[in-house]
């Protein structure tokens, strides 16, 4: 009686797990790094069923999920982070996931309205910070910014306390550590003077004011040369006012991103 009570145990077990296992269904994944990064080896790991895969010298990579698993992805040169299997992921059956470089991160700062050096050492010593309590936690989850309101009293930033963290917050892919540096070096002017114009070559003029050629080339991946067709191209599909006003930086970027890639597989075409 007890080995045929064993048996039903063990039966129902490997029952359970299997029924659990064909629960899942498999999809294919694609992961995007940053220009000049291989995307090739990036481990992929279900912490649910503890099984992993790892992705191919294209960034691509299949593994079996199910809804609310959790997907851990991680290499030495990247941010590690988790992925929550949610509907849309199972209906689709495909995953698109953007990894970030692992690199030193800066504090949130407020950029004052004097002229910047360019040196980023030199300049972060002269900004002037709020005032923050010794004791605050710079440990914030999933790399979010913790909100703080602006006010009227401002305290001498510490030396070099901008650059003693170890991580940056990123935004679609984009390092935004380097989009810090890019806009101190860049953006010295308060506002831009017409913050919209139907004219192409004003338009160009206004953006090239917030960002420097090097930005297109480096975050964007566009060549030199066809930096002035891609910003008329963005200026056909959509780029509006609200967009150039200072304070929208980040709305802009990630309109542009969306915009380099369909410029970008154009040109392939062609």
């Amino acid at each position: 009686m007890k080995k045929l009570t064993y048996l039903l145990v063990a039966f129902l077990i490997v029952h359970f797990s299997y029924a659990q296992t064909n629960d899942r269904i498999k999809i294919s994944g694609t992961i995007e790094v940053p220009v000049g990064e291989d995307p090739q080896g990036i481990s992929i790991f279900n912490l649910n069923s503890q099984e992993g895969t790892i992705s191919n010298s294209n960034g691509e990579f299949l593994i079996d999920v199910a809804e609310n698993d959790s997907i851990k992805v991680f290499a030495v040169q990247f941010q590690e982070f988790l992925i929550v299997i949610d509907k849309r992921v199972l209906e689709s059956k495909k995953l698109n996931i953007y990894v970030n470089e692992l690199v030193n991160r800066l504090p949130e700062v407020l950029v004052s309205p004097y002229d910047l050096t360019g040196n980023l050492n030199a300049d972060v010593e002269e900004l002037e910070v709020i005032q923050m309590p010794v004791n605050i936690k710079i440990g914030i989850p999933d790399g979010e910014y913790a909100n703080v309101e602006n006010v009227a009293n401002f305290g001498k930033a510490p030396k070099n306390q901008a650059l003693a963290f170890n991580q940056t917050k990123l935004v679609n892919g984009i390092n935004f550590v380097n989009l810090f540096k890019v806009l101190l070096i860049s953006n010295k002017k308060n506002d831009i003077s017409n913050p919209y114009s139907n004219s192409y070559k004003e338009i160009d003029v206004e953006l090239r004011q917030l960002y420097n050629d090097r930005f297109f080339k480096d975050n964007f991946n566009i060549d030199l040369d066809n930096i002035p067709d891609f910003i008329l191209y963005a200026d056909r599909n959509g780029l509006d006012e609200e967009m150039l006003r200072k304070g929208n930086e980040l709305d802009l970027i990630d309109f542009l991103m969306e915009q380099s890639k369909k410029y970008k597989k154009q040109l392939n075409k062609n």
